[in-house]
């Protein structure tokens, strides 16, 4: 019986893990997006500018994601996003 409560200790973890970092790595993918403009009045693609945008947005996701979690909780701001009554009638 101990084993079993172990194992869903490890699995709860785990989902909790992934939408943590799903949460941290969202503003990381739009200051990867920020960057393309930016590179582009630049003239060049600069990966100095591309990684900084991107770690920008890395440190913002991660306090967002942390916030969240010692807020609310992780799975409650996932079912709020998830139970969106505009997607029941399909």
């Amino acid at each position: 019986m101990d084993k079993d409560v172990t194992v869903l200790k490890a699995v709860s973890g785990l989902i909790a893990l992934s939408m943590w970092i799903m949460l941290a790595v969202t503003p990381a993918m739009f200051g990867l997006l920020l960057a393309g403009p930016v590179c582009l009045v630049m003239g060049e693609v600069n990966g100095a500018v591309v990684m900084s945008f991107t770690a920008i947005g890395l440190i913002v996701g991660a306090v967002w994601a942390e916030r969240i979690r010692s807020g609310e909780g992780l799975s409650v701001f996932w079912s709020k996003l998830v139970a969106s009554p505009e997607l029941d009638r399909y």
